[in-house]
């Protein structure tokens, strides 16, 4: 039996790359902006396919010069929800990069404490 592919080994650096060409091209087919912020915001969730808190994204958007008040950061997680490319795990007020963008699905993430 094959390993689910969420849990296989895989190039990150070709994952990251192919997710962005694929929300560039899902941005532009719908005739939404996918704008430099929007963009980076993304990337950091993809660089390490975990939760992230929308503060954490902002710190590190501030960090690289591109925002750093709370809107800023939660405009353009918001935006990637909207257009599928991200979810927000409710419990914990956190952000994760959509591993099956453009597939119909209905994600479920299990949260472990420890």
């Amino acid at each position: 039996m094959s390993q689910p592919a969420a849990f296989g080994r895989h190039d990150h650096g070709a994952c990251v790359r192919d997710a962005l060409a694929s929300a560039e091209a899902t941005c532009a087919a719908r005739g939404a902006q996918l704008t430099p912020i929007r963009r980076r915001a993304l990337e950091i969730l993809l660089e390490g396919h975990a939760a992230m808190g929308a503060y954490d994204v902002l710190a590190r958007l501030g960090a690289e010069g591109l925002g750093s008040q709370p809107p800023v950061a939660y405009r353009a997680l918001n935006f990637l929800v909207e257009q599928g490319l991200a979810h927000r795990i409710e419990g914990l007020s956190a952000f994760v990069a959509c591993a099956r963008p453009g597939v119909p699905h209905a994600p479920s993430f299990l949260v472990c404490r420890r």
